[in-house]
């Protein structure tokens, strides 16, 4: 594996502790500054958990993939369970849906890692980028921190090496 592709997976890894509900603060924060994402965590917090994780209904962005997608979850979450069983993936403890935008960030990473170009270019084109676009619409009156997110994902996403040698995103 290269360097950029570790780079790569490394920043898909900091991408899951921003999108998922199972990490602490401080780890979100670490990745918040590892990303270089604008201003600091905690002065955003309380607005990110209400736009991504416990909105009232609902979060007004889902992280879960299906639902902000407006699929049919029970296939959604198989499509991503096969590829965690095809790269080798074992569920912990802690379970969050296979969709859940921090988990699918994980198994991206790890595809990154294996050097994965199919899977790579079709979890992006299928799952990834549709999340961020339907979240950059969403967002539209969010705070300027939280506005970038889905943006800096997208492009993160995008320079992805296998992106670099000539897949269309």
């Amino acid at each position: 594996m290269n360097s950029a592709t570790h780079e790569s997976a490394l920043c898909m890894l900091a991408w899951s502790r921003i999108w998922s509900p199972l990490v602490s603060d401080e780890l979100r924060e670490e990745a918040w500054a590892a990303l270089d994402l604008p201003g600091a965590f905690s002065e955003l917090c309380s607005e990110y958990w209400s736009l991504f994780h416990v909105g009232a209904p609902m979060p007004q962005i889902s992280t879960l993939l299906h639902a902000a997608l407006g699929r049919e979850g029970g296939s959604v979450r198989e499509d991503w369970m096969r590829v965690a069983q095809h790269l080798g993936l074992r569920w912990n403890d802690a379970r969050l849906a296979p969709d859940q935008l921090g988990v699918a960030c994980e198994v991206y990473a790890c595809a990154i890692e294996r050097e994965e170009p199919v899977l790579i270019g079709e979890l992006r084109r299928r799952y990834l980028i549709p999340w961020c676009e339907s979240a950059v619409t969403k967002l539209e009156h969010a705070p300027a921190g939280l506005t970038c997110l889905p943006v800096r994902f997208g492009a993160d996403l995008r320079d992805v090496p296998s992106c670099r040698l000539g897949e269309v995103a």
